[in-house]
């Protein structure tokens, strides 16, 4: 291997040996976002003077490694729980305030055979306080009194949910965990069908279930380690045009994607707001601001509303959206012209495809609700509710507006953003903030549960590896544009 190819490996894998350790102590960030794609790119450029089956075995090795480190990161997410581990006879136990002004509480920490019971002054809100207590090595728990102060220990989720597990009935747990689990993968299966749908509309069609899916599933994978929803977009992104060499085409149904996805969530938020609206008055009245709710909830039906209609419509009648572009797209350079009015055809592919966007947006309402309902289960799982519909339209409500927050999130994951939505819409319902963490985290690993083995697809996808068709305009593509594709010449005759 020449030393710039040599020097390049030995950089991607100090690089990935950062983000391992990372992952082990649930430090994702920032940082991650650009070490994960620096990492990948130093990869490929060592891997690319290898011989073909070194290059295999490196490529097989490296997979293997990152889907390890994958379920790693899955399991060793940290979250804010009431959980607190005890080492070396002193307990370090952090609690945070909402209240303006300082506060006295009463806080008890507790097992099966210890206890103990302390007054505190807390500080007020937008800081943390710790306290150290001397207390036999194990496993407690932390109560508070009053409901403006919370604990917040943090703990990896896997010893969170065992923890817990102990705490509910074992077979209610398994069983909905498992239905959260295979509702969340009906959910990915309807996103993965409106991005099929949408590539269909540009003309570029390929099998669902070997292709759609399976690109799907990888970039849910990879995603693990990025903010959002980039790791999902920039994978099937990739995958679709890499086949079908459309990348104008490829690109437009992404954008169209992520309009009619938001789409999708807010039309969930309108229809939920109705049965969730009492979400809102919990959130006021935790605000002190009760008198608010009503207008909180016109605010939220004027948004989600607005933006559902303004969608819709340019999606209906995409000529209003040509309109306007094409006088903008004559101030352009010549070579810029011919980009946009490639990009404007595109998005003009789908005028008068009716049914094809009613049923893209039907699949992407679905993937959210799916979602939403989720954590319905969960929070029956952990105990947090019985088991019965009567929070069910609440929980989806506010789990519709936590999905929107995790989102927009620049989190890895939507670490944080989730479990302090969660908490501030559905702490009443949940009965407090740490069952309200649980049951959002839960949530996010019964997700990732369903998805995760697209790793496995990730693994064992070979780099000759092609979808069994390929039609652009109603023609199979020939692939001749791909690196490893060798192209015959054509013999004299």
């Amino acid at each position: 291997m020449p030393i710039p190819s040599l020097l390049s490996l030995l950089l991607s894998s100090s690089l990935f040996f950062l983000l391992t350790y990372q992952a082990w102590y649930g430090k994702l960030g920032f940082l991650s976002i650009i070490v994960l794609p620096l990492c990948i790119l130093l990869f490929l450029y060592a891997r690319k003077s290898l011989a073909l089956r070194p290059k295999k075995w490196l490529s097989f090795l490296a997979k293997l490694l990152f889907t390890i480190v994958g379920i790693l990161a899955l399991l060793r997410h940290p979250i804010e729980t009431d959980v607190q581990i005890v080492d070396e006879g002193t307990a370090e136990i952090h609690v945070a305030s909402r209240a303006d002004a300082p506060q006295t509480t009463q806080l008890e920490i507790f097992s099966l055979d210890q206890k103990a019971s302390l007054s505190l002054e807390i500080p007020p809100k937008r800081s943390v306080h710790t306290v150290s207590v001397a207390l036999p090595d194990g496993e407690y728990r932390v109560r508070i009194q009053e409901e403006t102060i919370r604990p917040t220990n943090k703990q990896p989720i896997y010893r969170a949910i065992v923890l817990y597990i102990d705490q509910v009935d074992r077979n209610t747990f398994i069983l909905f965990a498992f239905l959260a689990m295979l509702i969340k993968f009906f959910g990915v299966m309807s996103s993965a069908y409106a991005w099929h749908l949408l590539l269909k509309g540009q003309r570029i069609e390929q099998p669902y279930w070997s292709a759609t899916l399976t690109a799907f599933l990888i970039g849910r994978f990879i995603g693990t380690f990025l903010p959002s929803t980039i790791g999902l977009d920039s994978y099937t992104f990739y995958e679709a045009s890499r086949y079908s060499n459309q990348i104008t085409r490829v690109g437009v149904a992404k954008i169209l994607e992520k309009f009619i996805g938001i789409t999708g969530l807010f039309i969930g938020m309108v229809i939920t707001l109705p049965f969730g609206y009492q979400v809102i008055v919990d959130v006021a009245e935790k605000l002190n601001k009760p008198e608010s709710a009503s207008v909180m909830a016109t605010a939220i039906l004027v948004c989600a509303g607005g933006v559902s209609a303004s969608v819709i419509l340019g999606l209906v009648k995409p000529q209003l959206f040509l309109s306007l572009t094409k006088p903008v797209t004559r101030l352009f350079p010549q070579r810029v012209q011919k980009k946009l009015i490639d990009f404007t055809d595109a998005v003009a592919a789908y005028d008068g495809q009716l049914t094809l966007i009613t049923m893209t947006l039907i699949a992407k309402f679905l993937t959210h609700f799916t979602t939403a309902v989720v954590y319905f289960f969960t929070a029956i799982a952990i105990g947090a509710i019985a088991i019965s519909m009567t929070e069910f339209w609440p929980i989806v409500f506010g789990s519709n507006i936590q999905i929107l927050a995790t989102i927009l999130s620049p989190t890895i994951a939507g670490e944080g953003a989730r479990e302090a939505f969660q908490a501030l819409l559905l702490e009443k319902r949940l009965g407090g903030v740490p069952q309200a963490v649980l049951s959002g985290s839960l949530g996010f690993v019964a997700a990732e549960a369903a998805t995760m083995w697209g790793g496995a697809f990730w693994l064992t996808r070979k780099e000759t590896w092609r979808p069994k068709f390929v039609l652009v305009d109603g023609q199979q593509v020939d692939y001749s544009w791909l690196s490893d594709v060798k192209i015959e010449k054509p013999t004299a005759k």
